[in-house]
């Protein structure tokens, strides 16, 4: 896994309902990072007006994981691009059951 995989499987994602609809920016204007940790599959967060997204090589080991943490992190990323950044608050639920309805993620780990 490299940050250029990561590019991949957010443009991936980005193609696909809702995402598509989301007017989320390219993934050239995201940093993304492979990490180490074992405390988090991934972590979204906004630093001097770039996004970054982080996924972990010690727990993501397979392409649905990867797609469904990706997920994950996207819906972060447009939430905080639509001001309506909740963590995993009312919001988000809201959202993340639509996401995982459409592409069979586990809710329980989404």
């Amino acid at each position: 896994m490299s940050a250029d995989v990561l590019a991949r499987a957010y443009d991936y994602l980005c193609e696909l309902p809702p995402f598509a609809k989301y007017n989320l920016p390219p993934s050239e204007d995201i940093k993304f990072s492979v990490i180490r940790s074992r405390k988090v599959f991934g972590r979204y967060f906004i630093d001097g007006g770039v996004h970054h997204i982080e996924i972990s090589r010690a727990n993501v080991g397979s392409h649905i994981v990867l797609l469904s943490t990706m997920a994950h992190e996207i819906l972060h990323l447009h939430l905080e691009e639509v001001g309506a950044c909740d963590m995993h608050g009312p919001v988000f639920q809201k959202f993340a059951d639509r996401i995982c309805k459409i592409h069979g993620f586990d809710r329980l780990t989404f």
